[in-house]
């Protein structure tokens, strides 16, 4: 597939994983708590990026009720992540490749329309937008070879693999865009940063308030 030819809408998929949700947040937030907390980054997520194409939600079997979303499908699947998500880059292709492939992570409650809309115009067979930490926050994928491997440190396997494979291969990387949640630190980004419906629910619980007081710190 030519690397040069941009397909227009692109098909945006958002993984979300409904149980467990953001464990490395436990020291400051109870599993309730971080329940909301990812079902408002996935809608903070969606707003934004139901303007750019088509949505589908790749998450678990028995999805939370909470992710009926206007203007998004949600395939459920048993697999994990990397197997789920090239399954269906598998079946994208047997489905003749009708637009490319923009994976998008559900905890990105800074990401912009500018975001999505820089990412899909940067050039590549692959463009990849790393997170702080050295993960995967989007990958647009205009080549049917290219795989994901999400594990830990992920950018520099994303893109070791691309090259590997013999794919041209973009950067694309803004302050917002490599904004994820995390770990309790996370946090002062939103608050500091955030505009969405995410802050307003970090507020609610206490963070970022003089009244209530509470710490993001441990």
């Amino acid at each position: 597939m030519d690397s040069s030819v941009h397909i227009s809408p692109v098909h945006i998929i958002v993984p979300f994983r409904p149980d467990g949700a953001k464990s490395r947040l436990s020291p400051v937030l109870s599993p309730d708590e971080r329940h909301l907390l990812a079902l408002h980054m996935l809608k903070d997520v969606l707003s934004v990026a139901s303007e750019a194409g088509k949505i589908t939600i790749l998450s678990r079997p028995k999805a939370d009720k909470n992710l009926i979303i206007p203007r998004a499908e949600i395939l459920c699947s048993g697999l994990d992540l990397n197997d789920a998500l090239n399954e269906l880059i598998q079946n994208h292709f047997k489905r003749g490749w009708p637009d490319n492939l923009l994976i998008i992570m559900a905890d990105m409650p800074l990401l912009t329309i500018e975001d999505v809309q820089g990412i899909i115009k940067t050039d590549g067979d692959v463009v990849l937008s790393p997170s702080r930490g050295g993960g995967t926050n989007m990958i647009l994928i205009r080549n049917s070879k290219f795989r994901t491997c999400y594990n830990g440190s992920s950018f520099l396997k994303h893109l070791e693999l691309a090259q590997r494979m013999g794919l041209k291969v973009g950067i694309y990387s803004t302050h917002s865009s490599m904004c994820d949640v995390d770990v309790p630190a996370d946090i002062q980004e939103i608050l500091l940063h955030g505009k969405g419906t995410t802050r307003t629910l970090l507020e609610s619980f206490g963070f970022g308030s003089k009244e209530k007081e509470r710490s993001y710190l441990i």
